[in-house]
């Protein structure tokens, strides 16, 4: 249970930081055991990151989203997972939106339902927690609608993914078989603006450590690479209309983030939070977010 909790606190603290959705399993659950899980997260963007890592400050912005999903698993080694988030977001500023738009200007909440996510895991090493786990998915997203992308206060990027995914994880008996490290690797190939390629590698490791029999802690590390896409300096220096009304779309956004994690174990759910701080990167936001979360379990 706690495992399964622990993965699920991962997957929570990418829902807003990577592009879309992720769900985050090295060891798949027996066949005909789900969940029905219910996340909020909130993210502070504090500043942005120049091409050169300079902060600018100024243009601040905060994101709250709602995240519904659902995990089953088929058979001892195939899973899949579909969520949906619905997310609003507001420009804080204090200087006027860099855009000029509405959106922004008004210093008011924009909601709306973000991208369907759906991923399929098929675990190819390790058999519930065992020592060794190796798990490859495909994922989509897919936005719910033509939603607005251009400002601080919008809910995404409103493009679609294919996301190729490898999960690992080990249990550290030598040291103690309390002790797990488990990790991702994730390449998306994003839908293509103006021809301008822009896929994009993320991966994360996290230390793991159960305190208890039903409480378990992790500290985690995310990284973001995007291949492709234009720079703030290349924006800066000046690009057509078309170009620049595309700037979060095809920004190249390259990060790293340290986060840590608790889950607690109940007789009939499962219950996580997280907090994230946003450490370094270039094209990218300064902030912080904090998610929080339930698991309802079931077996058919």
């Amino acid at each position: 249970m706690v495992r399964v909790l622990a993965e699920t606190i991962l997957a929570a603290a990418l829902i807003l930081l990577a592009a879309a959705p992720v769900s985050a399993q090295a060891w798949v659950p027996p066949a005909g055991v789900g969940a029905v899980n219910v996340i909020f997260q909130n993210v502070d963007h504090t500043g942005h990151l120049l091409t050169d890592g300079s902060n600018l400050p100024g243009f601040d912005s905060q994101s709250r989203g709602l995240l519904i999903g659902f995990d089953y698993a088929i058979t001892d080694r195939l899973s899949f997972t579909a969520d949906i988030p619905y997310v609003g977001s507001k420009y804080i500023g204090p200087l006027p939106g860099f855009f000029g738009i509405e959106i922004d200007d008004c210093f008011c909440w924009n909601h709306s339902f973000q991208d369907f996510g759906f991923t399929a895991r098929y675990n190819l090493f390790g058999e519930s927690f065992g020592a060794f786990a190796l798990t490859p998915s495909v994922g989509f997203g897919v936005p719910t609608h033509d939603y607005p992308f251009v400002g601080e206060a919008v809910v995404g990027r409103n493009l679609n993914e294919l996301r190729l995914n490898l999960d690992s994880g080990v249990r550290l008996d030598a040291i103690s078989p309390r002790l797990s490290v488990s990790g991702r690797y994730s390449y998306a190939f994003v839908e293509r603006v103006l021809d301008l390629p822009n896929d994009r590698s993320n991966a994360y490791v996290s230390v793991g450590y159960l305190l208890s029999q039903s409480l378990a802690g992790s500290l985690d590390f995310y990284w973001q690479h995007s291949h492709g896409g234009v720079t703030n300096d290349d924006f800066f220096a000046g690009v057509p209309d078309e170009v620049f009304f595309q700037f979060d779309r095809i920004l190249k956004d390259n990060s790293f983030h340290i986060g840590g994690s608790l889950a607690y174990s109940f007789s009939t759910l499962d219950v996580f939070g997280s907090y994230v701080a946003f450490v370094d990167g270039t094209d990218t936001h300064l902030g912080r977010s904090i998610t929080v979360g339930v698991s309802y379990p079931f077996q058919f």
